[in-house]
């Protein structure tokens, strides 16, 4: 039907109704005969009915398709009849003073009139949705026949979309969920079957009826219970999907366009929930540095930073095409934000002094590092002038501004550490915790993040897509996991902590979950991808590159580890020294950059930091004569 056409059925349906419901509500009010002395009554329907429409018109109830009429039409529905009612009974009260006009009439007419102008609404939704009279009840032969795990909005929602489409995508005949009250009932004419754990007895049940199951749909609430949920699927053959997160429906994703379950699904534990007011406020108005800005860290903390309305972002990076990415992607989903993209060397501290005294900046997220653990342990010197003296710049330019807060973005391997890349974090760490200054240090700790360029994870996507094999350091390595967007907000959150209590030089730590073996990783990334472990894809163990870990750690045996507020965010004692003491060590590093002598800077550094112990593969631990970690 056209939309006007549609609009003028709409209006002329509405004022009959109006006119009914006024005219009906009289003749209930007097039993079906109406008085002498009301004879001139229903005379007020016609008044009665403009009111109406000009109300409806203001609502907008006029341009709403009926097939989507929802809880919320209806009571903005529900609040138009009142207003009618009311603005009758004022110009009535005006004309007549309502004498010989039942004031029963107006509850009555109120009654009335909302179940006539909804009937049509709700029952043209009623029927839309109906899988019995509906054309998307029709199925095909590409129908699936699917269970969904867990009984929530997500699965409503998800429900709702495709009982729209036509043919039917999924033939959905049953939800598991865990919470016990909800066994036995029926969401949209749809059976409970029972909690998460009993799907082979329910995929048992429903082979017995001769109905087989193609496909099992995740809503999120299944995580401690993904990696047994996909081994019974692989035995009956039996695909696995997630729905998309309600997140990525704003960016023009549909609801029914199901996804493949990734490897950050199996990795540990549900994803934290996370208090986005204190983010906010922590940033809202706020003029934002983020050093490091192109990075896969620096980049989500412009994103989530811009998100929660920074007055201005100024992202900082040495990397001209790294900048470039962000910068296209923040001015097109920020466009009314003030953003400064800064070419800039952080080691350079006159530099980073223009940018704070230039923008006026409020807070720091300091994000800039070398990371890569074997490529810094071959670049020892080249890595101390960008992660410790570089954190040393920004720190310095930081206290000499006046400036808040900073937040330095550190690693596990900043713990007990065996490689280079671990010691200058480490080193930064310490310099950051025995400030003198006014600025309120923040430290947040983590380990690895799943997706960051040159990690594991998009290696082993590489290696799978080029036929494999998949290379392992070690059968036994593991790594904390989390996803980039977590870890960052979780960041922001500790950073709003720590600002709020104002404890300087406070270092927290996030919660990783349980470590992860790489090995067992490699295996389930192989079998998301459809293939067997070792059959279609092989994967070989190359043994740990120079410096590396067999397994990481989250804090030191002689800090002082302390619960937060937060269940997800743990704080860790700084460790102090005297200035007099850090100053001559830094000079000492410092001295050594200078001349490039790679030995006597790691000799140096290992006196600022005396957990440092070189592994057995470093190329440092044999040439600095000293007890290395796997010798005896």
């Amino acid at each position: 039907m056209h939309r006007l056409t549609r609009t003028l059925v709409t209006l002329a349906y509405d004022a009959i109704a109006a006119a009914i419901a006024f005219n009906m509500a009289l003749l209930l009010r007097f039993d079906g005969s109406l008085p002498e002395s009301a004879a001139n009554l229903p005379l007020y329907a016609a008044p009665y009915t403009i009111i109406c429409l000009i109300v409806f018109i203001a609502f907008g109830l006029h341009r709403g398709v009926m097939r989507y009429t929802s809880a919320r039409d209806v009571i903005r529905l529900s609040g138009a009849v009142t207003l009618c009612i009311l603005a009758a009974t004022i110009i009535l009260f005006l004309i007549t003073r309502l004498e010989n006009f039942p004031r029963t009439v107006l509850v009555i007419g109120w009654l009335l009139h909302l179940a006539l102008a909804a009937a049509p609404r709700v029952g043209w939704r009623l029927l839309y949705d109906n899988p019995l009279i509906k054309k998307s009840s029709i199925k095909n032969e590409a129908t699936q026949n699917a269970l969904i795990i867990g009984a929530n909005d997500h699965a409503d929602l998800f429900l709702r979309e495709i009982n729209r489409q036509t043919p039917k995508p999924y033939e959905i005949l049953g939800f598991l969920d865990d919470e016990k009250d909800k066994t036995g009932s029926l969401i949209h004419g749809i059976p409970v079957l029972g909690p998460i754990i009993s799907l082979p007895a329910a995929l048992e049940k429903l082979a017995k009826k001769e109905v087989n199951i193609d496909l099992l749909i995740l809503t999120g609430k299944e995580h401690t219970q993904l990696d047994s949920l996909l081994q019974i699927a692989r035995r009956r053959n039996i695909a696995v999907k997630r729905l998309p997160s309600l997140s990525s429906l704003g960016d023009g994703d549909n609801l029914t366009n199901l996804k493949p379950v990734l490897i950050e699904d199996l990795l540990g534990r549900a994803p934290h929930k996370i208090d986005i007011g204190a983010i906010k406020k922590l940033v809202s108005g706020k003029r934002v540095l983020v050093t490091g800005a192109g990075g896969s860290i620096g980049s989500e903390l412009c994103r989530q930073i811009a998100k929660n309305k920074a007055s201005a972002l100024l992202m900082a990076d040495h990397s001209e095409f790294n900048l470039y990415q962000i910068d296209q992607e923040i001015s097109k989903s920020y466009s009314d934000m003030a953003r400064h993209s800064l070419l800039s060397d952080i080691a350079k501290k006159s530099e980073v002094d223009d940018i704070l005294k230039k923008f006026n900046v409020d807070i720091i997220f300091h994000a800039a590092a070398y990371k890569h653990v074997h490529l810094v342990e071959s670049n020892p010197v080249a890595a101390l002038k960008n992660n410790l003296f570089g954190t040393m710049a920004v720190a310095d330019a930081a206290t000499e501004n006046n400036i808040k807060t900073m937040i330095i973005i550190s690693t596990d391997k900043a713990v007990n550490p065996t490689n280079v890349m671990g010691a200058t974090k480490r080193a930064a760490e310490i310099y950051c915790q025995n400030n003198t200054g006014e600025t309120n240090f923040i430290t947040v700790r983590f380990g690895n993040v799943i997706g960051s360029s040159g990690s594991a994870i998009p290696l082993f996507q590489k290696q799978i897509q080029q036929g494999g094999p998949i290379t392992v350091t070690d059968k036994r390595a593991e790594r904390y996991f989390m996803t980039i967007p977590e870890a960052v907000k979780l960041t922001l959150r500790a950073a709003a902590l720590g600002n709020e209590q104002n404890h300087r030089s406070d270092v927290f730590m996030l919660d990783m979950g349980e470590p992860v073996r790489i090995w067992n990783v490699a295996e389930e990334m192989v079998r998301l991808s459809g293939l067997v472990p070792n059959v279609d894809i092989e994967i070989k163990e190359v043994g740990l590159r120079p410096g590396e870990k067999m397994k990481e750690e989250l804090w030191y045996k002689g800090e002082q580890m302390t619960e937060t507020e937060l269940k997800e965010i743990f704080r860790v004692e700084p460790v102090k020294i005297t200035q007099k003491e850090l100053k001559a060590q830094i000079k000492k590093i410092d001295e050594a950059c200078t001349k490039e002598n790679a030995f006597e800077a790691i000799t140096a550094l290992r006196t600022l930091v005396p957990e440092y112990v070189p592994a057995v593969n470093s190329p440092f631990s044999k040439n600095l004569k000293l007890k290395t970690k796997g010798e005896k």
